[in-house]
């Protein structure tokens, strides 16, 4: 699917073009960052690009380069505006990854020791390493596969099925 300039149905873009009020605290003309309705704490704040991309798999290479940036920004405010103690980068694409809204957007949330932030990561445990050896040759060939850079000029097309190896 193209990316599309604007979704009526979208609550971010519905925010970008100014129907809809937010906090916005920056903007440039391919991004937004603002404050989520229900942010964790102070500081947290979502950067979103302007046009309506629906996940990462949607995101071209010149829109990742500007959400990049913004995110960098935003990390580099939130400690020095709150003093945050770490940080959470997060971006969740597809409903099974806990994506809420259908705009890519990537939340920066500060974090604090003893904060309420849950851990992000299940306990670790032991894996096969003839799992992880095939983990590891599956993803080089579909790295190899894949066009590299800002060069890209949109999202990556054709079924995943033409990456694996097997």
């Amino acid at each position: 699917m193209t990316p599309r300039s604007h979704d009526a149905a979208c609550v971010f873009c519905a925010i970008a073009d100014r129907s809809t009020d937010a906090r916005i605290v920056a903007a440039t003309a391919d991004t937004l960052t603002f404050l989520p309705l229900a942010p964790v704490h102070p500081g947290h704040v979502l950067v979103t690009p302007r046009a309506h991309v629906r996940d990462i798999w949607e995101l071209d290479g010149n829109t990742a380069v500007a959400v990049g940036t913004a995110v960098l920004r935003a990390a580099h405010a939130v400690r020095a505006a709150h003093g945050a103690e770490g940080l959470n980068v997060i971006q969740s694409s597809g409903a099974v990854a806990t994506q809420s809204v259908a705009h890519l957007h990537v939340h920066v949330v500060p974090r604090f020791r003893e904060d309420r932030m849950p851990p992000l990561w299940p306990e670790s445990r032991e894996e096969d390493p003839r799992l992880l050896d095939d983990s590891a040759r599956r993803l080089r060939v579909a790295m190899a596969a894949l066009p590299y850079g800002r060069e890209t000029p949109g999202p990556l097309r054709g079924p995943v099925s033409a990456l694996r190896p097997d």
